[in-house]
């Protein structure tokens, strides 16, 4: 299940989080076994904003070394999804790292929208590694009021 404002994670083995339970993980094992999100792919999370301005519902992903031939955004009802991934760098195997945190693989991020949105309307664009998506709301229908009949 996806939620909004959040990152779809896989869960850990139930020994891993001791003291609580997926998404939130556990604070103790999270910092004994660093490396568990690289081990499972999950290490690239790309930073996004999501907020309404003017009757529009935006979107605003940092997305530094993606292309753009590896993003998709889907609407779905009510559920914006932005995957994409990111390609690793190539290791230089004669160097001796010091520290190495560049991070890559895939990513999935789901957003609920607060209203409908104008499907013919939408606008994608991707420059300098930042994806902006603006999403005009749909004018809210009519409101229609209903006589009860007696009997």
């Amino acid at each position: 299940m996806e939620r909004s404002l959040s990152t779809t994670k896989r869960g850990r083995p139930w020994w891993m989080t001791p003291f609580a339970r997926e998404p939130m993980g556990d604070i103790w094992s999270d910092r004994i076994w660093l490396e568990w999100p690289r081990m499972m792919g999950e290490e690239y999370s790309p930073i996004m904003d999501f907020y309404e301005k003017e009757g529009k519902y935006h979107i605003r992903a940092d997305l530094p070394g993606v292309s753009k031939k590896d993003i998709s955004i889907n609407i779905d009802n009510d559920l914006v999804t932005i995957r994409g991934k990111r390609e690793s760098t190539k290791e230089e195997s004669d160097a001796s790292y010091y520290i190495k945190e560049s991070s890559y693989g895939s990513f999935s991020r789901s957003f609920k929208l607060p209203g409908a949105v104008d499907e013919n309307k939408v606008e994608a664009n991707f420059k300098d590694g930042v994806l902006n998506l603006v999403m005009p709301s749909k004018e809210s229908t009519k409101t229609l009021k209903i006589r009860i009949k007696e009997g």
